[in-house]
């Protein structure tokens, strides 16, 4: 059956491919954002894009704006990409079609590093983890990684480093995590009423900073995935759903660092295949050896590497000679993100979630 997909948090790589397989497979999709020009606004497998208010600090007009959009298209399914998943979730009951997220008491305990660690740890192997404020080994704090429990982008975080309780200025609001030293690995999921609908798990070999993978190699590991699925099966869990995962150094123990409650890249490892992760029944999992890349930021950040014949060999994730426009255009995406900097004064990263983000206090 063709469907009316609401796909939210168009300024996301991740939902441009999403719109691209649900066009493939014959849906109708609409995105939305509150950004003017989102890079997902440019792409040729949508119908329409719709500019919305402010989640975070417009949520009532942000709520009516979504009702309007689920009338004016007959939508049949609303699918959040970024952190409005939080106020879709809060208000998930108000729409008459499937909304694909949980419910907002566990989205924000798994988003909250500090009740992830202690909700979760019946599933998952998780190191040590407590509220900074608790935290008195200070002569040992070069073994901790200390972070804020609602960040992200790896931002704000202090790895390796001797510090007191008086680095932070409110440490009731940071956790002290116990290092891990090994490799990074990321999953990526798709779930319906805790049933597992798509896999995808990955190695972020180039990053943009400290945080957001842009470089994904796809790898495997059957600890990782049965641990997944048991949470998300225990929780009967609904939406995207992905997680931050360090492999020891004698590969022996995988220890999940942090959870995120909605999409990220790895749905490019999944690419044409999206589609039917949401809508059949069967278990779809990545097994594409290829590696994908964010071709404009791996230039941008590590222009050395960008021309080594790895980097050739890897497949971009927003152009398409199809759907030339997102890369074409990305710039006016980048120009108003500057702005947004600038004129909230904010870092470039967090301008990228300032109006969606989700810090655990919002009414």
């Amino acid at each position: 059956m063709n469907r009316n997909v609401l796909i939210l948090g168009s300024r996301a790589p991740m939902a441009i491919e999403l719109a691209r397989s649900f066009h493939k497979h014959g849906n109708r999709v609409v995105f939305a954002d509150s950004l003017k020009f989102p890079i997902g606004r440019w792409t040729n497998t949508i119908v329409k894009y719709e500019r919305l208010p402010s989640a975070r600090h417009q949520t009532l007009q942000y709520v009516d704006a979504i009702s309007r959009l689920v009338a004016k298209y007959a939508i049949t399914d609303i699918i959040p990409c970024c952190e409005e998943v939080f106020y879709i979730a809060r208000y998930k009951d108000k729409w008459n079609c499937k909304v694909w997220t949980s419910d907002l008491t566990l989205l924000n305990t798994l988003h909250n590093k500090e009740t992830f660690a202690q909700a979760c740890k019946t599933h998952l192997n998780i190191p040590e983890t407590i509220s900074m404020d608790q935290f008195t080994d200070w002569s040992h704090s070069n073994e901790y990684v200390f972070k804020p429990k609602y960040s992200r982008f790896a931002n704000q975080v202090f790895i390796g480093q001797f510090i007191t309780h008086e680095t932070v200025r409110f440490p009731e609001n940071w956790i002290a995590q116990k290092k891990i030293t090994g490799k990074e690995i990321c999953v990526y999921s798709i779930w319906d009423k805790g049933k597992l609908k798509g896999y995808a798990c990955y190695e972020p070999l180039y990053r943009a900073g400290k945080g957001a993978g842009i470089f994904f190699k796809r790898t495997e590991n059957e600890q990782v995935k049965n641990q997944v699925k048991s949470l998300g099966k225990a929780h009967n869990y609904t939406g995207q759903l992905s997680f931050d995962v360090i492999l020891s150094n004698d590969n022996k123990e995988a220890w999940f660092i942090e959870c995120n409650p909605r999409g990220t890249s790895g749905a490019h490892l999944l690419n044409s295949q999206l589609a039917a992760c949401f809508f059949k029944e069967a278990e779809n999992v990545s097994t594409d050896s290829k590696d994908y890349m964010l071709s404009s930021l791996m230039l941008f950040t590590h222009p050395v590497q960008f021309f080594r014949k790895k980097m050739k060999r890897a497949k971009g994730v927003i152009f398409k000679t199809n759907d030339p426009l997102p890369s074409l255009l990305q710039l006016l995406s980048v120009v108003e993100l500057v702005y947004l900097k600038f004129s909230k004064k904010v870092s470039l990263l967090e301008a990228t979630t300032y109006d969606i983000e989700w810090n655990g206090n919002e009414s």
